[in-house]
């Protein structure tokens, strides 16, 4: 009887030992998905498209779903799914992406990815928007596996979708945000192709060269996009000088070149104040600087003049030359090659000029 007495309380308390440590193993493990979670969230903004967000769910899903052995990065094109990307095996090492991962082309139809003969050995995190399927992160088990996903890891699915949908919504809605902007900011612009028309066009080509600049110099992604709107707006201060000047044909009065003079000014006090704009205005004010301080309106010289003004400095330059003028005739390409490598370390920075030579076709 006493055995008997003294094995009952034991075995109580190895019972409650035993859920207890299971509740702490439950504990750490639902911790450990938070810590995911939580990670997810924090990167997402990290993530410079949707293909980049696509790795990093697939990268946390290992964690949150620990039964996956593979995943795959699958895409919708035009009605049709595409694997990115082959098998990820879990134990790999992740290194942004590209060392163990190969390149795939395949295409499949899109019910690839909702119908398998072998349902209980993949988990879909599907990504959709307003109904849109745009892609998945298919996780598998090994073929040899015997392992099931948990219904815990099941429910982890739908909780990556929500975040996904999320993420991607917003994204959506801000490129239609940027784009109703970027349009406002082109009709804009396109006041001066009326009021001057010899300029119609010119704003979008300094742009674009501009940007091609700002690329090959190595400037960051905000960078390059502000030397764009910069080489959009650079001429925004001309919609305030006369157009009797600006279409005049034939040489320019001293009075008149110095009401031209004036358009970097009128912008900037134009621009300065804009919420969207401010953070272009003064790069705007300084595109006519020039690289030995003999420009305008400040007289800056050398690296005293902004980077982005540099930059537009030579685009404009380099589209003004090449393009018929109120005045003048369009010079021939090579031509205005030799007039901007000539001003080299005059009107121009040395070294946008080194990248403008390199780059120019």
């Amino acid at each position: 009887m006493k055995n008997n007495y003294t094995a009952g309380p034991k075995r109580i308390i190895e019972e409650q030992d035993w859920k207890l440590r299971n509740s702490c193993l439950k504990l750490a493990e639902l911790n450990l998905n938070f810590e995911s979670i939580i990670e997810i969230i924090e990167e997402i903004n990290q993530a410079k498209n949707e293909i980049d967000f696509l790795y990093l769910i697939l990268d946390k899903s290992f964690n949150l779903i620990p039964e996956a052995d593979y995943g795959k990065i699958v895409i919708n094109k035009e009605e049709s799914a595409y694997f990115l990307e082959k098998v990820y095996r879990k134990d790999d090492i992740f290194i942004n992406g590209e060392k163990f991962y190969e390149k795939s082309g395949q295409k499949y139809s899109t019910d690839i990815i909702f119908k398998s003969q072998k349902e209980n050995k993949k988990l879909t995190i599907n990504l959709k928007v307003n109904n849109d399927f745009l892609g998945a992160v298919v996780l598998y088990l090994g073929t040899e596996s015997s392992k099931i996903f948990s219904a815990r890891s099941i429910k982890m699915v739908s909780i990556l979708e929500k975040i996904a949908s999320s993420y991607l919504t917003t994204k959506r809605y801000q490129r239609l945000e940027e784009k109703f902007k970027e349009e406002i900011i082109l009709s804009l612009t396109n006041l001066l192709g009326l009021h001057d028309q010899y300029t119609a066009g010119h704003n979008q080509k300094v742009a674009k060269l501009s940007r091609k600049l700002a690329k090959r110099m190595g400037l960051n992604r905000e960078e390059i996009k502000k030397t764009y709107w910069t080489g959009i707006l650079h001429d925004f201060g001309k919609t305030l000088i006369p157009a009797s000047i600006l279409n005049k044909k034939g040489p320019l009065t001293t009075k008149e070149f110095s009401e031209i003079k004036k358009h970097p000014e009128l912008a900037y006090k134009t621009l300065k104040d804009s919420a969207e704009l401010k953070n272009i205005a003064k790069y705007i004010l300084h595109h006519h600087e020039h690289w030995d301080g003999s420009g305008y309106p400040a007289g800056l010289a050398g690296e005293e003049i902004p980077l982005i003004s540099q930059i537009v400095s030579v685009a404009d330059a380099w589209d003004a030359m090449t393009s018929d003028r109120s005045y003048r005739k369009a010079l021939r390409k090579e031509e205005a090659v030799k007039r901007i490598i000539n001003n080299r370390g005059k009107q121009f920075s040395p070294f946008v000029v080194d990248v403008f030579r390199d780059n120019i076709s």
